[in-house]
């Protein structure tokens, strides 16, 4: 996924999709109100179809009702995915069977509706959404198919990614995009291991400028403690669950928000 638009170009507007006019009413506020995104509204599936083939505005994502009069079984997901528009999901309801069709659907986020102090988690979530399309990340593992995995997650949450097979390549990447930002690696690998890449890397770059997140598989006794030791920002043990994954990678990825903002305020007051 390579993404080369600049922030100040990129589209900012929020599709809501939601057949309450009340509720889209709400949500809309609260997203003007909170963020600098501007919103459309579609109170039906057939209008968000209308708006994503007709419309001239572009859409960096779409907050949708998961039942819809029209599209009861979150067909709107799929609608949205088809016109490349990343997804986060509102529902009244929620089972382990709806999860499931959440992540199959690779929907970003999901939450409940609820009071408009429910709706905080849910406007940070866009932010995030927003700004992770101008994250590159680095994902590293000796293992083709644990590899596709990292990188498909990290592509939902909408991260520019690009992979390496081994500490060394993983070095040479970073070396040909010193704009990497985020580091995902694996232990266990030939060449170079996983806490020799930190190592590595923490030699080059400190914590706060290349984050790294570690994950090994469970039963790997003390690898979080030594990958800590060696400078990672986190450790992720295998198997995880999706929404693990995301919510530790982007909250990493808040952390060099939060510490670059305030380098930059520091700096201007110099």
């Amino acid at each position: 996924m390579t993404n080369t638009i600049s922030m100040a170009d990129a589209p900012r507007t929020v599709l809501i999709i939601e057949d309450s006019h009340v509720q889209s009413k709400i949500i809309s506020k609260q997203i003007l109100a909170l963020t600098q995104f501007d919103t459309t509204v579609a109170n039906s599936m057939e209008d968000a179809r209308v708006l994503l083939e007709s419309s001239r505005e572009r859409f960096f994502v779409a907050l949708i009702d998961l039942n819809l009069p029209d599209a009861p079984d979150g067909e709107a997901v799929d609608l949205c995915l088809e016109h490349g528009v990343p997804s986060v999901v509102l529902t009244a309801t929620f089972n382990e069977n709806i999860r499931k069709r959440f992540l199959e659907r690779s929907v970003v986020d999901y939450f409940f509706k609820g009071s408009i102090q429910d709706m905080d988690p849910m406007v940070h979530s866009l932010e995030r959404i927003f700004r992770n399309q101008f994250v590159k990340a680095l994902v590293v593992d000796d293992s083709r198919m644990a590899l596709q995995h990292l990188r498909h997650l990290m592509e939902i949450q909408r991260y520019q990614v690009l992979e390496a097979s081994d500490g060394v390549q993983a070095l040479a990447v970073l070396q040909e995009n010193p704009d990497i930002s985020l580091i995902i690696t694996d232990y266990n690998m030939p060449n170079m291991d996983g806490f020799e890449l930190v190592r590595n890397v923490r030699a080059r770059y400190k914590a706060d400028r290349v984050a790294i997140i570690g994950v090994s598989a469970a039963g790997s006794g003390t690898l979080s403690a030594q990958f800590l030791k060696n400078g990672a920002n986190d450790f992720i043990t295998k198997p995880f669950e999706a929404e693990e994954f995301y919510w530790r990678v982007n909250q990493t990825a808040g952390m060099l928000d939060i510490i670059a903002g305030l380098s930059a305020s520091r700096n201007a007051n110099d």
